[in-house]
């Protein structure tokens, strides 16, 4: 890619996918079949833009996160993490509140054209049994989910075997990320 593509924008990075994003809350039944039960908390990760543009796009989406947070009482937290990553972390035990207001933001910064900005929603089950969540991540970049579960809250290790299991049971339901070697943990994960 040499100047002209640069020029032309023929080396930006990919629009967000957002649509394929609401299957998630039609896939809830049979995550609470397979025994995980929503723990009320879910993220939303940016890459922060330095721009003047993303700094008034970010303030109109907070004033607006700020009234829809008042209907729905869901409390907001907004922190960065090691790797300078800005996240917005929600609870709320309703959860398609927790869906709505993770769309709204992300549709809110595709309309401002900050939707390369958006990387990945993340949300967080909980099961009796284990001792460790499950994250179920959505890639924006590739429009797709796929689930991290550790082994305990301290292990870099991870359940594949039932990250698999969980793959084929909800392959139906979500559209999943088919290339297993893009499954990226999200280590410290603070949802």
């Amino acid at each position: 890619m040499g100047f002209l593509d640069a020029l032309f924008g023929k080396n930006r990075p990919p629009a967000a996918k957002v649509d394929p994003f609401f299957a998630l809350s039609t896939a809830l039944v049979s995550i609470a079949e397979l025994g995980w039960e929503s723990s009320g908390r879910c993220g939303l990760a940016l890459k922060p833009a330095t721009s003047l543009y993303f700094q008034t796009a970010a303030e109109e989406l907070r004033e607006l996160l700020q009234l829809s947070i008042s209907e729905t009482k869901t409390k907001l937290k907004i922190e960065d993490d090691q790797y300078h990553y800005r996240w917005l972390l929600f609870t709320d035990p309703d959860f398609d509140d927790l869906v709505g207001l993770v769309h709204m933001c992300a549709q809110t910064l595709r309309e401002s054209g900050y939707d390369t900005q958006l990387l990945a929603a993340v949300f967080r089950f909980e099961q009796q049994v284990k001792a460790a969540p499950l994250y179920l991540i959505y890639n924006y970049k590739r429009g797709t989910f796929y689930p991290f579960l550790p082994i305990d809250r301290k292990s870099e290790k991870r359940d594949a075997h039932e990250e698999q299991r969980l793959f084929a049971m909800l392959e139906k339901e979500l559209p999943w990320e088919r290339d297993i070697s893009l499954w990226y943990p999200i280590r410290e994960c603070p949802v």
